[in-house]
Formats: C-alpha cells, structure tokens, sequence
C-alpha cells in the first residue's frame, strides 16, 4: 500500500583503509542511543550479532539475508526496517556484498528505561482514545517497509547523532519519542494491510468500506458514520492512529489497485485511473509517480 522510502546511504570511509571488510562499523553515542553504521564489502555467512536495548534496523544499501531466533530466514533489502527487543540474537548472511556493491545498514540500540519512559509518556500525556488505548510495540510486527514518514524520523535521529551539537542529547531525546510513535503507527498500517483485521480493531468497518468502495467518491462524513463517530473524533483517530489522513491512505490504496490493474497489459492507463476512482488522468498520473516514484506508463514498463 505505501511507497517503500528508501534512507541515503552515507559515505564513511573508503574501502582501502577498512579495518574489516565484514562489518566494518562506525558508532556514534548518544545519552540513551548508540547508533551504528555498519558496512560490509565482502560476501560471508553466518554473522552473529546481538544488543541490549531495543533495537532498530534499516537497510540503506544492499541486501542481508536474516534469521532471527527460530523464525524462518527473509531478506533484509533497503527502504525496510526491524524492531527487535533486547536480548534476541541475530544470525546473517550476505550473499551479494563485495567491494564495488557494499552492504549498508543503520542500526539504532536504544535504552529500555528510556524506552519504557517515552511510551509511558505517550500514554499518560497523549492517550489513545480508541481501541486499543495504548502505545505498544508490537514485537510479532517486526519486520516492515518505511513509509516516508517513518523514514524521515529515522533520518532526522541518524542526522543528529552524527552532529557535534552540545545540544544533541536533548534533540536526540525529542526525536525518539517521534521515531517510537512512528513505529507504531507504521505497525498499524501495516496490520490493516492483511485481509482478516482483528474484529476488535475500531477502524476495521472504516478500512473495508474504503477497500469495497475505492471506485467511488468517498467522503469523511460517510467514513465517521462508519466508525460511530464524529466528523472531527474520526479524522482525529485515523490520523493518531496510523500516522496519516483518511484521504492520504484512500489515495495510497488507490494507486495500490491501479497497480494490480496495470499488471493486465490490455487495460489502458486511462481505464485504470477510472477504474480506481480518479476523475483526471493528469492528476492520477502525478499522484501516482508522487507515491510510486515513477509514472504509470514507466511502471508498466
């Protein structure tokens, strides 16, 4: 459903000065963050690693394949993330990785007491009026595309923890309470992906209405008759909740169907965009490439 966002990857060092071609790191502490920059530039198998804290991973270049405890191996690629809490051990190959087509990744170790007090804080200052009343991260989601949102908190956290600010602490502090509630919110519009939403999800009539009536005009009044509530609780809610306005994920699912309908070379772009309940081709066309980075016809291919 989202554009995956993938981070830009950073310029360390050159490959001649490494003192490791597997793993090569780079860190840069903070208060209550650690973050690493990691960099391989030789193909290996069987890599361990491990931290305390909870951890968060994005890919910037290359491609990992990862295991993770008992779980069954997938491919870690760019413009993705994991979450793990402390004490989960990784184990990692990379099949692709060489001197010309390094393998890059960012991962942040972050303190649990810190953790603990920023979702405390989310809670206690910024509650969740809906179901289901409380910021948690969801460790059965830990595996999961960034949508730009996400990217860009974890960017603006990188960003800082390589700054020589005698302020960065407090920025660093500020952003991850940012970052957690992005998590989150990414978690959740990841669960409302899948098919079968839990019956107790309080969005679940609002996110089937959306998908069974995508070629149609849709408006925030009929989505808050939906939901049972007001026109101003309802958008307050989806927003909370998942990060972005109802009409911002109607358009994301939008382009979602327009690009299963263009997989059938028989149907015209121009088809597709009515069909997907879009009345301008040259707006489904820039919307289209604002979210998918290219254009229909180039998506097609």
């Amino acid at each position: 459903m989202n554009q995956t966002c993938h981070l830009a990857p950073i310029n360390l060092s050159d490959c001649n000065q490494l003192e490791s071609l597997v793993e090569h790191r780079r860190i840069f502490s903070l208060k209550d963050c650690e973050l690493n920059i990691f960099e391989t530039f030789h193909r290996c198998d069987n890599v361990h690693l491990s931290y305390s804290g909870l951890v968060v991973s994005s890919m910037m270049r290359g491609r990992k394949i990862m295991t993770l405890a008992e779980s069954e191996e997938f491919d870690f690629l760019p413009g993705e993330s994991v979450i793990l809490p402390e004490g989960v051990s990784m184990n990692v190959n990379f099949p692709d990785a060489d001197e010309r087509h390094p393998v890059q990744c960012a991962t942040l170790a972050l303190d649990w007491n810190m953790v603990n007090k920023n979702l405390e804080f989310l809670n206690m200052n910024y509650p969740d009026i809906e179901a289901p009343f409380e910021w948690k991260l969801n460790f059965d989601r830990y595996h999961f595309l960034n949508n730009k949102e996400l990217a860009a908190s974890i960017s603006k956290l990188i960003s800082i923890s390589m700054e020589e600010s005698v302020a960065k602490d407090a920025l660093a502090d500020l952003s991850l309470k940012f970052l957690l509630l992005r998590i989150i919110q990414t978690q959740n519009l990841a669960m409302i992906q899948e098919t079968a939403l839990p019956e107790h999800y309080h969005l679940s009539p609002v996110i089937q209405y959306i998908k069974d009536h995508l070629a149609e005009k849709i408006s925030i009044d009929k989505l808050a008759s939906e939901s049972c509530m007001s026109r101003s609780a309802f958008f307050h809610a989806f927003k909370t909740q998942l990060g972005i306005s109802p009409l911002e994920y109607i358009q994301r699912e939008r382009i979602q169907k327009a690009k299963y309908i263009l997989a059938d070379t028989k149907v015209s772009i121009t088809e597709a965009c009515y069909q997907t309940g879009f009345n301008n081709l040259n707006y489904f066309t820039k919307l289209f490439k604002r979210i998918e980075g290219v254009t229909p016809s180039a998506y097609r291919g």
